[in-house]
């Protein structure tokens, strides 16, 4: 009998695991799902600018990003150049720095880093911690006020690109 080839043997095993992958992927954010805050869509937010946020208007009929990062976090600076992208692009983007120092070291490192998205900052944790955040970075997508969906940990600009894309049709 002929042993199958090393590109199907590869094939297969690549589909096992890019499986086994996605699963597994699936199964931590779901753990790892958010908890929002009552009446969080009508909270007033203040950025490190100190320009009013709302994620009501935000996410009015589109959906916006809402993203948990933190200066410190290294997975954070390979998600936040997407985001920064999205940002550019016109789509609704706030952010919540976690635990990343004052308001002027986190605007500190914004302009190191070329971002311009919204920043609210939380250097103490608190309104981290009324999400129920237990990762960074995480990214909710919500629309009209209800978040559609929620990703934690490394993520690219196409898995963002078609999350939101997805939400739009919700």
């Amino acid at each position: 009998m002929k042993k199958p080839s090393l590109i199907v043997r590869f094939t297969k095993n690549l589909l096992l695991f890019g499986s086994l992958f996605i699963i597994l992927s699936i199964v931590v954010d779901w753990y790892r799902k958010p908890t929002a805050p009552a009446q969080f869509a009508d909270q007033v937010l203040y950025d490190v600018a100190q320009q009013p946020k709302i994620i009501a208007q935000l996410s009015h009929n589109q959906p916006m990003l809402l993203y948990f990062w933190g200066s410190w976090c290294h997975f954070c600076e390979y998600t936040s150049p997407a985001v920064q992208k999205f940002a550019e692009q016109g789509s609704p983007v706030l952010s919540v720095a976690l635990k990343s120092g004052s308001a002027a070291e986190v605007q500190g490192y914004l302009a190191d880093n070329r971002y311009t998205f919204s920043v609210i900052n939380d250097p103490n944790g608190q309104l981290s911690k009324q999400w129920g955040i237990q990762a960074t970075p995480t990214i909710l997508i919500i629309k009209n006020g209800q978040i559609i969906n929620h990703t934690t940990g490394l993520t690219s600009y196409w898995g963002l690109k078609i999350r939101l894309w997805l939400a739009g049709f919700v």
